[in-house]
């Protein structure tokens, strides 16, 4: 009890053995529902989210982004910035248990997140604007977690591509390079216009729709007409259509731009 209490305290204050690996190297995991700590790991979370995974939950759930934005999430900032960090709510305060979180396990478990399919690797900061490490991948080593004396040997991309995150990681790749970036902003708060253009891309694409779709943005901005099919019929291709709008809003490069007149 008094082992389980202190490994609960660790994770409260987000302290774990961080055990730094290569990416050629291997580690030993596996996790299922017979296994004694299921579930354990998705009590007292810490769900940052990317766009990506917004845009599996939401359409998993059948809602609006707006929607899931409201119901499943908390809006906070990157340590001592003003850039925008989603996080998953959770069920309650007490054991911080992941809103997902059923009976028999993960709720949204196809369309998880990023960071729970990666799990238990990590890289070498879970703060994108820190910037690149040499050494970036870890294995979170977690004394409840018995997974690590099961199952097979993988290295880094095996376990990667095993759990669907290789494709994740591709797309929202653009995404990602860009938080470093918005350092450079000086965002203030919630008032200035490029912030709230980057939460709407970013994290609500039913909003983003509309705005593109419902508004003179069609008639303001180079968009071929078979550019615009596309990622009206597409979501993937319209959140990666925003990424590159994203790149002209914040930083006046990429391939979109204004339509000269």
């Amino acid at each position: 009890m008094e082992k389980d209490k202190k490994q609960k305290n660790r994770r409260e204050r987000g302290e774990f053995d961080l055990k730094p690996i290569a990416d050629d190297a291997t580690f030993r995991f596996s996790c299922h529902p017979g296994i004694s700590c299921f579930n354990a790991c998705c009590h007292e979370i810490d769900v940052v989210l990317t766009p990506f995974d917004v845009l599996r939950l939401k359409k998993k759930l059948g809602i609006r982004s707006d929607e899931f934005l409201v119901k499943y999430t908390t809006m906070q900032t990157y340590k001592d910035s003003e850039i925008p960090l989603l996080k998953l709510t959770v069920k309650d305060e007490k054991r911080r248990q992941c809103i997902f979180l059923g009976e028999e396990g993960c709720s949204m478990y196809e369309c998880r997140p990023t960071v729970c399919r990666n799990y238990p690797t990590g890289v070498a900061t879970q703060d994108p604007t820190a910037g690149q490490s040499a050494q970036p991948f870890f294995i979170i080593e977690e004394d409840m977690c018995q997974g690590h004396f099961e199952g097979q040997n993988w290295s880094i991309p095996e376990w990667k591509a095993n759990q669907g995150v290789a494709e994740l990681d591709e797309l929202n790749k653009p995404w990602l390079e860009m938080i470093p970036r918005l350092k450079s902003l000086r965002l203030k708060d919630d008032k200035d216009q490029k912030l709230n253009i980057f939460i709407m891309v970013s994290f609500d694409q039913d909003t983003f729709r509309s705005f593109v779709f419902e508004s003179s943005f069609l008639e303001r901005f180079e968009v071929s007409q078979a550019t615009a099919d596309l990622i009206r019929k597409d979501d993937d291709e319209l959140l990666k259509f925003g990424f590159k709008w994203l790149e002209f809003v914040l930083f006046g490069e990429g391939p979109i731009r204004p339509r000269k007149h």
